[in-house]
C-alpha cells in the first residue's frame, strides 16, 4: 500500500473518533504492511495533557511489540502534524518515519505549543533512541485531513 492508502485509514479512524466524542484526529502504526496499533486523543476525556493521538498510538505499538525503545521498521500515519511532545516521544521510541496530513497552519484554529513550528524541521535535529535519524513527511491527503478539523476550535467542536 502507498502513503495515501494508509492515510485514508487514518482519516477513517478520525471520523470514527468524532462518533465517540473525540477530536477528529487519528494515528495508525504500520509494520510489515500491517496495522499494529491506533491512537486517538484522550486529552479531554481522561484529563490527560499528554494523551495525544500520536502518543497513544506509540504506547499501544510499544505494548504490541513488547518494546520501549525500538519501533524500527514501523511507520506512523497521522492526520495532523505531530506536536513537539509527540515528536520527542517518537524519537525516544526509535520510530524511524512519520507521515502526516494537515500542517499546523492548516488547522490554525487549533493552536500548537510553539509558534511557527514544523515537525519536519525539528526532526532534522533529533536523534532516535537507536542513534538513527527520523524521516518526517507531511501534506499527504492534506485537504482531506484539514477538512476533518473545520468544525473545531481550540480542539473543541464548534457549537
Amino acid at each position: 500500500m502507498k502513503n495515501e492508502d494508509y492515510m485514508k485509514l487514518a482519516i477513517k479512524g478520525a471520523k470514527e473518533a468524532v462518533k465517540k466524542g473525540k477530536p477528529p484526529i487519528c494515528s495508525i502504526m504500520v509494520k510489515d504492511e500491517k496495522i499494529i496499533a491506533r491512537g486517538w486523543s484522550s486529552v479531554g476525556n481522561e484529563f490527560d495533557p499528554s494523551g495525544h493521538n500520536d502518543i497513544n498510538c506509540i504506547k499501544a505499538s510499544c505494548k504490541a511489540l513488547k518494546t520501549t525503545f525500538d519501533l524500527s521498521g514501523c511507520v506512523m500515519y497521522t492526520t495532523i502534524e505531530p506536536c513537539s511532545m509527540c515528536l520527542g516521544c517518537a524519537a525516544w521510541a526509535g520510530l524511524p518515519k512519520i507521515v502526516f496530513g494537515a500542517y499546523q497552519e492548516d488547522i490554525s484554529d487549533n493552536p500548537y505549543e510553539l509558534k511557527d513550528y514544523h515537525a519536519k524541521e525539528l526532526a532534522k535535529n533529533m536523534v532516535l533512541a537507536n542513534g538513527r535519524k527520523m524521516e518526517v513527511v507531511g501534506g499527504i491527503l492534506k485537504e482531506e485531513c484539514k477538512q476533518l478539523m473545520r468544525n473545531f476550535k481550540n480542539w473543541m467542536p464548534l457549537k
